[in-house]
């Protein structure tokens, strides 16, 4: 039930939340202030992704891809107990996992207030397999483009920008 109750609460909170900065993510604008928030007490949150090329992306209280807010942006991720896990396993795999963060091309008008306090909590974002990749951003602004998925050499595979 918290479980679920936790989703209700990060699908809410995360209104201006993307699958992540590709260039199929569309605009997003928010014409006044934002707050996105995510408290969370003795819940587990997962995100699992496996299989060649696998891509797990988790994002809490963040603003991803290309998005622009006019006012003030607070974003903020709350908890005690519990843990927050996101993982990519296979060759090429990517986790990236975003806790009251700024990822992508984020512009913003006001200030920018970023917190992320989490008391007896276990924290994890794992990617295994060859050339896998794990990024985590945690109250931080990260424009790193090359810290994406990218396409491989055959022109297929996954991501992009």
């Amino acid at each position: 039930m918290k479980t679920l109750a936790f989703l209700a609460l990060s699908a809410i909170a995360s209104a201006a939340m993307a699958t992540g900065p590709v260039s199929s993510s569309p605009d997003i604008s928010i014409t006044g202030n934002s707050t996105q928030s995510a408290s969370l007490t003795s819940v587990a949150v997962r995100n699992n992704s496996t299989g060649s090329k696998s891509e797990a992306f988790q994002n809490l209280a963040t603003n991803t891809g290309n998005v622009t807010i006019s006012g003030n942006s607070t974003q903020s991720v709350s908890g005690r107990g519990g843990s927050v896990t996101n993982t990519a396993s296979g060759s090429d795999a990517y986790a990236s996992q975003n806790l009251s963060t700024n990822l992508g091309e984020v512009t913003i008008g006001g200030n920018s207030r970023q917190t992320t306090t989490l008391v007896n909590a276990t924290l994890t974002n794992l990617s295994s397999g060859s050339n896998s990749k794990a990024v985590q951003n945690i109250a931080s602004n990260n424009a790193c483009f090359t810290c994406q998925p990218t396409r491989t050499s055959s022109g297929g595979g996954y991501g992009g920008h």
